[in-house]
């Protein structure tokens, strides 16, 4: 029977093959598979969310004034001592950023997420965002998508050369379902998680995309959530205001200036988070309880905002939001912001405005950093569609004001706070442009997202999530080169044999085995070989200047323990990074158990390396 399905086998792959169909075939209708899911996923997670929100926010808006200021404070804090327990205590995976967890999974692991990772990353912001957290619902869903993709693969064992894609098909349908935006879920997994633009890529993850947009929008539909990215456009921009909207030449140096301004909030934005992150670890709390007082001081700050901006001034009554403007993921604050009839029927001016930008970013900083569950590219796009609008107001007092309305400027905000904050110009003004399907304004939309880069790169090398990864030792190239060696592990490049001491080894002992077997660095393990540290031929090679001290000396004197070690599965792009913090001319290569295989040498790796360039070339 076994040979009978060989054969079988072999005659399937030599009529494939005659087909003109590639090895890699079969990702091409496993993407479908992979999208259809995520588009229920973004279904399944975006009426969560926004059933919960909707609620409790009704719920505050039906009570008096004391209770409703009580249930801001306090409904934050209940959810986030809600996120904090289930992180810590019952899916015991801390806080998880998302799409850092994502991208250093295809690092260091071969893209293989664990389950309770999606898992836990839809309660935990099911329960952050309907809240009241300051966050968006991207992050958590393309981390869902993701973890989606990377399990089907497990599942059916595919090949982890493979890996990267069908991650990158989750999150490309998931992200494309929430927002209903295909084009621009597969260039933000193709540009900021994948950094592949290679067609055999590409083509699984348009397909991928194509499937969670049509699905999430006939669940949406068929189930009657409301959610308006079922019916088109996640942000309706009224058709009315660029009926006659014509992009001029004389709107070049103010559409400058918002790409400028776009670039200071973006990494203003960033800079809260890192800043936040740092600040919350020091506090000297169980962290399960970090959560719920973020949760607790996100509160105060609503109470605080209206105290400052009473009713008849604030956002909250002119747009009918029931909350705090900056609180939530803030999406009916930025639809007002794109309508014309805001600014003239409203009471928004320039402190105003300058109020929300200021708490959007010190209340995103609070939920995320206290290890509350979120995304920041919804926190991007209200910063710059408030951004955008703040420079139009500002303008339109000076009496100089080129545009047609404040609200095209807070529409290529959008745009510029995202490109800024996640260093993704391409799907920054395509994501802009799907979400409100407005083509008129995609000159200037364009503009401000470059030159909000270029601003924002000049300024601070890292995006939001490179920064966090950097510190985590992932390093970024360009992208052929990263994604070459991504694809290639400690266990693609020969191994040499380990020349095994131990540190109470006389260190003449080094000088005979260098003789006997050309070694130059030793390998220290302890009586049951586990590794301890290693002994570097520049080490020796200083002991000989005084060779009567020798015969005195013992391993341990001269061996290193500050060296890292490879594991097998981790890949090249990490492994040069520790090569390149350490003059040294191989490493250890451990086994699970902390036994040594064998020793990685620079050369080798870079000989790898350069037959890989020779393949792809």
């Amino acid at each position: 029977m076994p040979q009978r399905w060989n054969q079988l086998a072999r005659a399937f792959s030599r009529l494939r093959a005659s087909a003109g169909f590639t090895p890699d075939w079969f990702l091409i209708p496993l993407a479908g598979v992979v999208g259809a899911l995520g588009g229920v996923a973004a279904a399944g997670f975006g009426t969560m969310v926004e059933w919960l929100s909707e609620n409790l926010s009704l719920a505050q808006a039906r009570n008096s004034p004391w209770e409703m200021g009580a249930m801001i404070v306090l409904i934050p804090a209940a959810g986030g001592l809600v996120v904090g327990l289930i992180q810590s205590r019952l899916m015991r995976t801390g806080p998880i950023h998302g799409v850092p967890e994502v991208i250093e999974s295809l690092a260091r692991d071969r893209g293989k997420l664990k389950g309770r990772i999606g898992a836990s990353k839809a309660i935990t912001a099911t329960c952050t965002l309907g809240t009241g957290g300051s966050a968006g619902v991207e992050g958590p869903i393309i981390t869902i998508g993701a973890t989606v993709g990377s399990k089907i693969a497990q599942w059916l064992h595919i090949k982890p050369e493979h890996y990267p894609t069908l991650i990158g098909c989750g999150a490309a349908s998931a992200t494309a379902g929430i927002f209903n935006a295909p084009i621009a879920g597969v260039l933000f997994v193709l540009e900021v998680i994948l950094r592949d633009f290679s067609v055999r890529t590409f083509m699984p993850i348009v397909v991928a995309s194509v499937f969670g947009t049509a699905v999430s929008q006939e669940v949406l539909t068929q189930f009657g959530s409301g959610h308006d990215s079922a019916a088109g456009a996640l942000f309706q921009v009224p058709a009315e205001m660029l009926i006659d909207y014509r992009f001029t030449l004389k709107e070049v140096p103010a559409y400058m200036m918002l790409g400028l301004l776009c670039g200071l909030a973006g990494l203003g934005l960033a800079a809260a988070l890192r800043l936040s992150g740092k600040l919350w670890q020091r506090v000297p709390l169980p962290p399960y309880w970090r959560p719920a007082l973020g949760g607790l001081m996100l509160g105060a700050m609503g109470l605080l905002f209206i105290v400052l901006f009473p009713a008849n001034h604030t956002i909250e009554q002119e747009l009918g939001y029931h909350q705090p403007v900056f609180m939530g993921n803030g999406y009916p604050v930025i639809e007002s912001l794109l309508r014309p009839d805001t600014y003239n029927a409203t009471n928004i001016g320039l402190w105003l405005l300058l109020a929300i930008i200021g708490f959007k970013v010190v209340g995103t900083g609070l939920t995320i950093g206290s290890g509350g569950s979120g995304g920041v590219i919804a926190p991007s796009l209200f910063v710059g569609a408030a951004s955008g609008a703040l420079l139009a107001v500002a303008l339109q007092k000076t009496g100089y004001f080129p545009g047609a309305t404040p609200a095209t400027y807070a529409l290529a905000g959008m745009a510029g706070a995202i490109a800024a904050t996640l260093h993704c110009p391409l799907t920054a003004f395509l994501l802009v442009f799907e979400i409100t399907q407005d083509y008129k304004v995609i000159l200037p939309i364009m503009l401000v997202a470059i030159i909000a880069t270029t601003a924002a790169q000049f300024m601070h090398r890292d995006s939001v999530y490179t920064d966090i990864l950097r510190r985590r030792g992932i390093r970024f190239g360009r992208l052929a080169d990263m994604t070459l060696l991504r694809r290639l592990h400690a266990a693609d490049v020969p191994p040499t044999p380990a020349v095994l001491v131990t540190a109470g080894d006389p260190a003449q002992r080094l000088i005979d085995l260098a003789t006997d077997f050309a070694a130059s660095d030793f390998v220290v393990v302890d009586d049951r070989e586990g590794y301890v540290g290693m002994v570097v031929g520049d080490d020796l090679r200083t002991a000989l200047v005084q060779r009567e001290a020798i015969p005195l000396m013992i391993v341990g004197e001269l061996m290193r323990t500050n060296l890292p070690t490879v594991q097998p599965g981790e890949s090249l792009d990490v492994v040069i990074d520790k090569f390149a913090k350490h003059e040294v001319s191989s490493l250890p290569l451990l086994k699970g158990d902390g036994s040594v295989s064998g020793m990685i040498t620079r050369s080798r790796l870079l000989r790898r390396y350069q037959d890989e360039l020779d393949e792809q070339g």
